[in-house]
């Protein structure tokens, strides 16, 4: 009986094995990335963590590009990386950790991305590509997110959640060296790439909405100009325009500053009666002792007193 449960106890810590293998190895198809696992590109402390999660043991098994969309879709609702006092690792990262490990076409990639209708979602597209694409991939898919002003809510290290926008995260990718407890690789400059042809210049919204044959410094000192003439046509007469906004406060903390020192100098000069005041007291006091001892001893001696 003891051999067959011994026999029992390895054959059932064989398949637990196993199934952490399953659980945690890359997809073999997959691409290696800037030379190593894909799975590499989060640190292993980290990952430790995102296999200790119910979310990845129940959800993220088993799992295919297809069904990957889905999950984050409805079960995406927030970003971050490791929070709380036990160190747990957000839904955000886990999922983080499965695109690496079954590694999905880059166009699956990319349509994660352009998801206008799933912000999460394409949240998740963009840390991905961040973390196994190129700089020019990063540049070119990345950049058109910086326009997307929606509110996102973010896992914080107490535990708790902040609200950010799509814009901001997105700067962060493109500008730190860390994102959701992750190091990010190394980002080479747009001038670079600009310079070598592999990405082309960046163009603003503003300068989109400029028409053809205009030149956009024109464009904006005419708008300023028309600016300046609907505020003169609004301006009382006599009443002096403010073109920038600022002159109305610096002449109110001018004319603030004139009367604290006005009311500085009024109040020095009334202390200084009264301590005048004070001191001719004093002096009258100090007279009047003087004149009284002087009569008490003019009396002794039969004399006139002084008189006060």
């Amino acid at each position: 009986d003891k051999g067959r449960e011994s026999e029992r106890e390895r054959e059932s810590e064989r398949e637990r094995e196993s199934l952490i293998r399953m659980t945690t190895q890359t997809d073999p198809l997959a691409k290696s990335v800037r030379g190593t696992n894909p799975q590499n590109m989060m640190e292993k402390i980290t990952r430790d963590k995102v296999y200790a999660m119910t979310f990845w043991k129940e959800k993220c098994f088993a799992v295919s590009a297809e069904t990957l969309v889905d999950l984050a879709v409805t079960d995406l609702t927030q970003i971050g990386g490791i929070y709380g006092g036990n160190n747990r690792a957000t839904e955000f990262l886990c999922l983080a950790l499965k695109m690496l490990q079954i590694a999905p076409e880059r166009e699956i990639v990319i349509e994660f991305i352009k998801n206008e209708d799933h912000k999460y979602a394409r949240l998740l597209g963009a840390f991905y590509l961040r973390l196994v694409g190129n700089s020019a991939e990063v540049y070119r898919y990345l950049e058109p997110l910086l326009n997307d002003y929606r509110k996102v809510r973010r896992r914080v290290k107490s535990g708790g959640c902040e609200l950010t926008t799509v814009d901001a995260f997105i700067d962060e990718l493109l500008t730190k060296d860390f994102c959701c407890d992750i190091a990010l690789p190394r980002l080479a400059k747009r001038f670079a790439l600009e310079a070598t042809g592999a990405l082309e210049e960046r163009k603003s919204l503003l300068e989109e909405e400029v028409g053809e044959g205009e030149d956009f410094e024109t464009v904006i000192e005419k708008a300023v100009d028309e600016e300046m003439a609907k505020r003169r046509a609004m301006a009382m007469p006599g009443e002096t325009v403010n073109v920038d906004g600022d002159d109305g406060e610096a002449d109110g903390a001018a004319t603030k500053k004139k009367r604290s020192l006005e009311e500085e100098e009024e109040e020095e000069e009334e202390g200084e009666k009264n301590s005048k005041k004070k001191k001719k007291k004093t002096e009258d006091k100090e007279e009047d002792v003087e004149i009284a001892e002087a009569n008490a001893l003019r009396l002794k001696l039969g004399l006139k007193p002084l008189r006060g």
